[in-house]
C-alpha cells in the first residue's frame, strides 16, 4: 500500500515529460515564445527543457492545491445509499 503513491508520482512525472516536450519544441525551437512574447524577460525566451518539466509539475501540484478534486453531486447521493 505504501508504494502507491510513489508509483503516481512517478506516472506523472513521466505524463508531465511527455507534455513538456512538445511545447518546450514549439516555445524554443519553433521560436514562438521570442516571436510572440517578446516582452518577457530573455531568459524565458528560450528555457531548458528541464525548466519547462520543472514548470509543468509545479502547475499541477499547484492546480491539486488550489482546485482540488471535486465530486459531482449524483455520485455523493450515489455514495450515502
Amino acid at each position: 500500500m505504501n508504494r502507491i503513491p510513489i508509483l503516481g508520482w512517478i506516472a506523472s512525472f513521466f505524463v508531465n515529460l511527455f507534455l513538456s516536450i512538445p511545447f518546450w519544441f514549439v516555445w524554443t525551437v519553433c521560436g514562438i515564445g521570442r516571436h510572440f512574447f517578446s516582452w518577457l524577460p530573455e531568459p524565458f525566451h528560450s528555457p531548458s527543457l528541464w525548466a519547462v518539466l520543472g514548470l509543468f509539475i509545479c502547475v499541477e501540484i499547484l492546480r491539486n492545491v488550489f482546485l482540488p478534486f471535486v465530486v459531482p453531486k449524483w455520485l455523493q447521493d450515489e455514495a450515502k445509499d
